[in-house]
This record gives structure tokens, C-alpha cells and sequence, in this order.
């Protein structure tokens, strides 16, 4: 140091060349006093080489000599301390720098600072004198740093841990020879030599992984997979770990070489991994492979491992039918039975059972019988018909066999449901019989009977209907009444008869039912709903009709509004206005005519109504239907008793001089009545009794100021004569004699509850 620092205190700077460099200019400025000038000097020169002039007028200028500074000083005056930045330090700038302070009022003051400039070693390299080396040995291979200021240290490192940090400078060169005895943990632990001179920047690394000869320590071979798979690509790793040079690496299987072709060898650190491929079949179970490592510096140590292979497969499966059946012959209600031949390593666990793709249970009320290796089927159907396979299932795999397809033969069965058909006397019409059969070579019969033919039935010839595969049409036309009843469909197969026919019932077409149970919901101010249940449809299609009509007050007259036709009778009525009534009729109707119509009254709500919270009506239980059902039924039965007891006590009173007139009832049925035999004189006879239906007469348009018909005049017979209207029954007045229609169902049941009301009468 030069003898003007003798007592001055010099702060010490380091920084690597290339990098950034701060110099602190530390002078504490005097009280109340403020700097004008600060100048830079390099150690005792006169002549500055930086400026920073704080003088009015010149404040903040700066000035460098380009000549030794360049360009790359900066003065950071407002700093803590102030402080000289140069950029990209070279070796020249590691110089003793003066930094003077000059003030407005207090004399100058000076800092001194030393910048030293550190240069990191410039290469590193390892030079190894003895390669491979043995076990034991040491001092084989030097690592040296070349340049560096200050010098670098070099030390040797295994493992993140100094091994050796004896190292020498001479010449410009810093080395270390490695004094560790070599080993066998050199072959997968390399050595690190290391060399730096700095802090700033990270040392320079080499890394040597010492070549140390040794033999093979141990021999594995292991499988991808254990056991061996058939079908698949089998690898057999053998690791030889140990051996450096890298063992020669040789398989053996039956005491034969395997060719190189299969096999590839690897190595890393001191382990080498040979892979040998294998397309093993059943064949190789139970053989023998053997894989030998040897180190060709060291032959007198071989070692092997020996593998036993074991091969397994998935299972391989043959389904048949049972021996004794003959697959073109299977028949409804016999015994089908299948097996299942499995041969699989290992066993399976589970075997299980298809039909078209759904598994099969064990159910013995079904006939379903199943067990590991056969399948049982009792009293077939003929739904049994399909594909049925057998899977098994092993650690290996699920195997599913190879579909066998049966055909269960049998008799033709109806495919179209029985129909009612609404037809009129001397109109044809065209009834289809679709039937499905196993073999489809059918070939058809029709027959007829009615009520008075129960016991035989009519063949109908082949000329009147046509035959086309599993479908048969006839063409039928009603010429009497007789000819209403049923028709019967049979197909017949190599199998067998059809058991069950199908069946059409033909009736005399007429007009429907009126609807019943009308109900009107959803009542707003401009809608409502109007919901009633169909009646018989009187063998025809039918439709359903609404007309709603408004009552006008003033006038009396009604107005129709809606007018509506519908296939179902739900009718959602629309346009109405608020806070009127309205008078609607529901009709049903074919093209046989049109029942009654049903009355309906619709009261919409009032717009301030609307906004009210009105309570919900709560519907009415099953139990409470039907109990009414029952007491209206009951009702209706006690009328009509009451009726015929006052009848019979009439004509008790009016015919009691009649005692010679005798009308006994057969026995076996009381609604026959027996003649008695004829009296020696003709008495008068008596009157006549007549029972007929009327249909009601379908209304008018709605008049509300209408008065409604006087009710008809009595019969001259009295209550002999007895009328009963009815609604429900079609345009037409029947009356009953000895012969009953065959095709009218509803009269039928009407006229036996009459019949029982005349005999009723005579008893």
C-alpha cells in the first residue's frame, strides 16, 4: 500500500472480472454543509479519473476519462454511501482508488478503496495414469486446474463428501492426484474433482467414474410376467450386477444355446441386463433356462441362475350338443342338453352359460340346469331358439366358445290378439289371420259358429279366403243374422295344429254407445276442460263430437260458440267468456250413426274471481266410487221390484174371477213358461204383455225456454204394456220373441233382465 494510506482506513472490494463493480465513496459530509465536487484518482495520481460537479449551474455533470474508464462509470451520488458503478470489470481496473469530497464551506475529505479482481480458473480436466485398475489400488489419475487469480483450490469428492484435498500449485497449474484405494463401490459412485478461487461464481466440476475390474457378484433371472402367458411375447431378464469390463452374458435352454437373435444385452454402471424373447407354447412347460455371466479378464469366475418355465394359457373351449339329440329335429316340450369340453392351465374358476348374449341362472322350476361343464333345458319352448355359448374364466383370461345355433320347432300360435268386427248385413269384409310357426309352411282352416251352433262348428271352404306364408285372409259377408257369431282361425306345420285359433267375433255394426261420467275441470274464465269415458263403439270406429252453446238471457235462445271433433272424448274448450253459462253436448259417433247426446254445463269464473284462492276440490277415493256404483245398483234393483209387486198386485185384483187359468213354470228353468192346457170354454184372454227398448231421440239445439214433452198416455192395457227407455242402446226398437238376436251383446243382457221381469210377472 502506498505510504499515503498509512492510517486511512481502506475498504476492500472484490468482484469477478466481467462483472459489476460498486466503489463506496464513505465521506460523511460536515453539518450543515452539502458537497460541490467529487473526484476519482487512481491510488496517489494527480490527475483525476472521474468527475461529478454539484456547482450551481453545473449540477449533476459527469466526466470519465474514456482513456481508463471508458464509458463505463457512473456516479450514483444520492446513494448510502455515494458509490463509483463500473460496468464489466476487466483486469485493469483491480487498481487503490481515492475518492475526493470537496464542500461549499469545510475543506475536502478523501476515502480510500482497493478493487480486487478475481479470475476464475480457466479449464479442468482429469488425466487418468492407470486404466482399468484393480481392486486396492491407488494414485491412478490427476485432475488439474490450468490459470485462476488467486489459485483455485482442487479437492476430490465422492458421494457429496471430500475425499481428498491435497493438492499443489505450480507453474500457472493447481492439481491433485487421487490417493483413495479403488473399490468396488468406484464402479456406480464416480469421483467429483472440483476447483474455485470465489464465492460469486459456482465452481468448476469434472466427474470420473474410476474403472475398477472386477467379477460378477450375483446372477437373477426374472419375468415380465409370472407365469408365463401363451400367445403373448415372453421377456426373461437376466442382471448380472458386479462385473466390470461387462460379463459376457450366454442363455442356455435344454442344454442348448439360445441363438443371439432372441436376446439384447445392456449396461449400466456396473450392472448389464440381457433380455431374452420367447413365443412360449404349451410345449415349453416344465423346461429349464439357464443364463451364465462370465468376465473375460477374469474367466475363472462364472456364475448362472437357472429358470424353470412355467407356461399357462387361457381357456380353450368346444361346445356341442348332447350326443344323442339331432339339432334339425329339436321340437316344444322335449329335453335339449349342451357341452362344454374345456382344457385350460390353470383350472378355470367360473364357468358360466349364454342365450343370445344374456347369461343363464341355475333355476330348476324353469327347467334351466346348470353345471360347470353341461347345460341342461327341460320342456323347451320354443323361446329356447337362438345362440347359446359357454365362457370360462381363469387367471389367464375369459374365453368365450364358438356359437351353436338351435332351432326349437313349433306349432303355429296366433300373432294378432282377438277382435271385435262391426259389419252390416251383405257387406264383405276382409278378416286377416297372421299366425307365427316353426317351420313356417302352414297351411290354414277357418270355421264359424254362433250362439245356436255351440256344439258344431261351420267349415268354411278354401275358396273364400287366400293363403300367403304365415298369413291368411278371408273374405266374409254376413247374409242373415245367423251369420254373426265367430270366426276361427287353424294353422297346422309338420309340428302340429295350431292349439289355440285365433278368433274374430263379427256382429252387426251399429251406432256407438253414448260417452258417460262427463266431468268439466280446469274452469277459468275463458276455458275449460270436458273429460267423459267412451262407450261400446258398436263395432266401428268412432269419433267423438262437442257443441257448446251459450245461453242468452234476454233472447232464450242459445248460441253456439265451439264446435269440436275429437278421436277420444277430452275436449279442452277455449274462447268463452268470462262470468257466462254454457250448455254442452257430447256425441259419439260412427259411420253407423250417432248415440245420444250427453248434456254438460260449464259456468266460467268471473275476472275478479280469478283472483281469488279457490279451494281445492279433493278427488274421490276408489272405495268411494264403488260404493256408490254399489248403492246406486241397489237402488235401481228395489225400484224395480217395487214396480213389479205393484204390477202383480194389479193384476191380482183385476183377473182374481180368472181362477180357471193355469200357467205353470218348467222346473228345470223358470224363465220358460209352460202353457197350461186349453179350458173346456174360451175365456177371454188376456192382455198382452209387450216389452221393447226405445232409444231416446236425440235432442235439439239447445232452447232454454222450451218445456219439456208431456209424458206418453197409458197404454188400454194398463201396466200389461211396459215400456223401457234407454239411452245407451242403438237407433232401434226390438222386440223380443222367440229367437234372440246373435249379434246385438248389449240388447242380449238387457233382454235377459226382461225376460226375468215377465216371469216374474206370471208366477
Amino acid at each position: 500500500m502506498a505510504p499515503e494510506t498509512e492510517g486511512e482506513e481502506v475498504e476492500e472490494v472484490r468482484v469477478v472480472v466481467g462483472y459489476n463493480a460498486t466503489l463506496p465513496c464513505n465521506v460523511r459530509a460536515p453539518d450543515h454543509d452539502a458537497p460541490t465536487l467529487t473526484l476519482w484518482y487512481i491510488a496517489d495520481g494527480e490527475a483525476p479519473v472521474y468527475s461529478y460537479d454539484e456547482r450551481p449551474g453545473l449540477r449533476g455533470s459527469q466526466w470519465a476519462d474514456t482513456s481508463v474508464l471508458g464509458s463505463r462509470a457512473f456516479y450514483h451520488a444520492h446513494g448510502s454511501p455515494p458509490a463509483l458503478l463500473l460496468h464489466r470489470v476487466t483486469l485493469a481496473d483491480a487498481q487503490l482508488y481515492r475518492c475526493r469530497v470537496d464542500f461549499q464551506n469545510t475543506r475536502s475529505r478523501v476515502a480510500w478503496v482497493n478493487l480486487t479482481v478475481i479470475v476464475p480458473p480457466t479449464k479442468l480436466e482429469i488425466n487418468p495414469k492407470v486404466t482399468p485398475v484393480k481392486l486396492g489400488e491407488k494414485n491412478d489419475v490427476i485432475c488439474k486446474a490450468f490459470g485462476g487469480i488467486p489459485p483455485p483450490e482442487v479437492v476430490w469428492l465422492q458421494g457429496g463428501k471430500e475425499v481428498d484435498f491435497t493438492y499443489t500449485h505450480t507453474n500457472g497449474e493447481t492439481y491433485n492426484v487421487l490417493e483413495v484405494e479403488a473399490s468396488r463401490t468406484d464402479l456406480t459412485l464416480p469421483f467429483v474433482c472440483r476447483a474455485t478461487n470465489n464465492e460469486r461464481v459456482g465452481p468448476k466440476e469434472v466427474e470420473y467414474l474410476r474403472n475398477v475390474t472386477c467379477g460378477p457378484l450375483n446372477v437373477t433371472i426374472t419375468g415380465e410376467e409370472a407365469p408365463i402367458s401363451e400367445g403373448r411375447t415372453a421377456r426373461l431378464t437376466c442382471t448380472v450386477v458386479g462385473s466390470n469390463p461387462p460379463p459376457l452374458v450366454t442363455w442356455y435352454q435344454q442344454e442348448q444355446m439360445v441363438t443371439p437373435l432372441h436376446t439384447r444385452v445392456t449396461h449400466y454402471d456396473n450392472m448389464t441386463r440381457s433380455v431374452l424373447t420367447l413365443n412360449t407354447t404349451r410345449a415349453d412347460h416344465g423346461r429349464e433356462l439357464v443364463c451364465r455371466a462370465v468376465n473375460t479378464l477374469l474367466s475363472h469366475e462364472v456364475i448362472e441362475d437357472i429358470y424353470t418355465l412355467n407356461v399357462q394359457y387361457k381357456p380353450r373351449l368346444k361346445l356341442s350338443l348332447g350326443r344323442a339329440l339331432d339339432p334339425s329335429h329339436l321340437q316344444e316340450n322335449t329335453d335339449v342338453f349342451f357341452e362344454c369340453q374345456i382344457d385350460a392351465n390353470p383350472s378355470p374358476y367360473k364357468v358360466e352359460w349364454f342365450h343370445d348374449g344374456h347369461l343363464l341362472s341355475h333355476n330348476l322350476s324353469a327347467g334351466v340346469i346348470v353345471s360347470e361343464a353341461t347345460l341342461a333345458l327341460q320342456r323347451v319352448r320354443r323361446e329356447g331358439s337362438g345362440m347359446y355359448q359357454c365362457s370360462a374364466s381363469s387367471v389367464e383370461g375369459d374365453t368365450t366358445s364358438k356359437p351353436v345355433n338351435i332351432t326349437i320347432k313349433y306349432t303355429p300360435r296366433c300373432a294378432v290378439a282377438p277382435s271385435l268386427r262391426g259389419v252390416g248385413l251383405m257387406e264383405p269384409l276382409n278378416v286377416t289371420c297372421q299366425v307365427d310357426a316353426d317351420p313356417p309352411d302352414v297351411t290354414f282352416s277357418w270355421t264359424f259358429n254362433n250362439s245356436v251352433r255351440r256344439e258344431q262348428s261351420r267349415v268354411i271352404g278354401s275358396n273364400r279366403y287366400s293363403t300367403e306364408g304365415l298369413r291368411s285372409v278371408l273374405l266374409y259377408t254376413p247374409i242373415s243374422e245367423r251369420d254373426y257369431g265367430t270366426l276361427l282361425c287353424y294353422a297346422s306345420n309338420s309340428v302340429g295344429t295350431q292349439i289355440t285359433p285365433c278368433s274374430f267375433t263379427v256382429i252387426s255394426a251399429g251406432p256407438p254407445e253414448e260417452v258417460s261420467g262427463c266431468t268439466v275441470d280446469n274452469v277459468t274464465s275463458h276455458s275449460s276442460s270436458v273429460t267423459c269415458t267412451p262407450g261400446f263403439n258398436g263395432g266401428l270406429p268412432q269419433v267423438f263430437h262437442i257443441q257448446v252453446w251459450r245461453e242468452e238471457e234476454v233472447t232464450g235462445r242459445g248460441q253456439l260458440v265451439v264446435n269440436m271433433t275429437g278421436g277420444s272424448p277430452e275436449f279442452v274448450v277455449r274462447s268463452l267468456e268470462p262470468g257466462h253459462h254454457y250448455l254442452a253436448h257430447v256425441t259419439a259417433r260412427n259411420p253407423r250413426g250417432a248415440a245420444p247426446p250427453v248434456i254438460v254445463y260449464i259456468h266460467t269464473l268471473k275476472e275478479a274471481e280469478m283472483h281469488k284462492s279457490l279451494p281445492s276440490r279433493s278427488e274421490p277415493s276408489p272405495l268411494m266410487l264403488v260404493l256408490a256404483v254399489i248403492g246406486g245398483a241397489l237402488l235401481v234393483v228395489v225400484m224395480l221390484l217395487v214396480a213389479v209387486w205393484a204390477v202383480r198386485g194389479r193384476r191380482r185384483h183385476a183377473h182374481a174371477h180368472r181362477d180357471n187359468l193355469q200357467m205353470p213354470m218348467k222346473e228345470s228353468n223358470p224363465d220358460i213358461i209352460q202353457a197350461a192346457p186349453p179350458p173346456q170354454s174360451s175365456p177371454p184372454p188376456p192382455p198382452s204383455i209387450s216389452i221393447s227398448v226405445i232409444k231416446q231421440p236425440p235432442p235439439q239445439p239447445y232452447e232454454p225456454q222450451s218445456s219439456p214433452p208431456p209424458p206418453p198416455a197409458p197404454s188400454e192395457g194398463g201396466l200389461g204394456a211396459l215400456e223401457l227407455r234407454a239411452t245407451t242402446l242403438p237407433n232401434q226398437k226390438t222386440s223380443f220373441g222367440v229367437s234372440e238376436p246373435l249379434h246385438r251383446p248389449i240388447e242380449k243382457s238387457l233382454q235377459r233382465s226382461l225376460r226375468g221381469l215377465s216371469s216374474h210377472q206370471f208366477v
